[in-house]
């Protein structure tokens, strides 16, 4: 697109700052996935999560964040400070036991984030409403991985616009290590509970200047 899609301006605000108005009525805490130089900009301090295993676009953001608690923890620790309460990121209700076999294969790569579910949404989805991630918590269930949004239009899942409960954070870090690296490919061999959007043009994106 040949410009920082956090930093264009739909309405009043940067898109990055836009998004956390819409998750604060959700949420305990926002974080985002950014790079050392956004971090400094636009002064969010410890809410950044910068990559670990950079070069693999979003699935490198994703991986950053499923790995956040265990990296603070283990920071912290090395500190001698107490861990801190588990952040929950970009989610407010009630964590919905998921249990899956692939958490014991990653349980020493992220024991700590395999316990609360994330709730991610994309920089450049600027017609999404709180209305809309609402409906993702909404939906949460036991015998579901993930919660995501179906576009029948196209016939996929829309993976940066999703509810991520620990099992399938524990697929995801599992398939991460493997050397997959499409979130979409990863989600769809999690047990989803697929919802249609509020409208189609809710999950249009802007990778393209217009």
């Amino acid at each position: 697109m040949g410009r920082d899609k956090a930093e264009i301006i739909y309405a009043q605000s940067p898109q990055w700052r836009a998004v956390e108005e819409l998750l604060r009525p959700l949420c305990a805490e926002v974080f985002w996935s950014c790079t050392p130089t956004q971090q400094a900009q636009w002064g969010i301090g410890e809410r950044a999560i910068v990559d670990a295993v950079a070069g693999h676009g979003p699935a490198s953001g994703l991986h950053a964040a499923f790995t956040f608690d265990a990296r603070n923890i283990a920071q912290r620790s090395e500190r001698n400070l107490k861990a801190p309460c588990k952040p929950v990121f970009l989610s407010s209700s009630p964590l919905v036991s998921s249990h899956h076999a692939a958490q014991e294969e990653v349980k020493n790569i992220n024991v700590v984030a395999a316990t609360s579910a994330w709730l991610v949404v994309g920089c450049d989805y600027p017609l999404i409403e709180t209305r809309d991630l609402q409906s993702l918590l909404h939906e949460r269930s036991p015998d579901a991985d993930a919660v995501v949004f179906f576009d029948e239009r196209k016939n996929e899942i829309e993976p940066l616009i999703a509810l991520w409960e620990p099992s399938a954070q524990a697929q995801f870090l599992v398939a991460f290590e493997r050397g997959e690296f499409s979130p979409r490919r990863i989600l769809r061999s999690c047990k989803l509970k697929m919802i249609p959007p509020r409208h189609h043009s809710t999950l249009s994106n802007r990778n393209t200047p217009s």
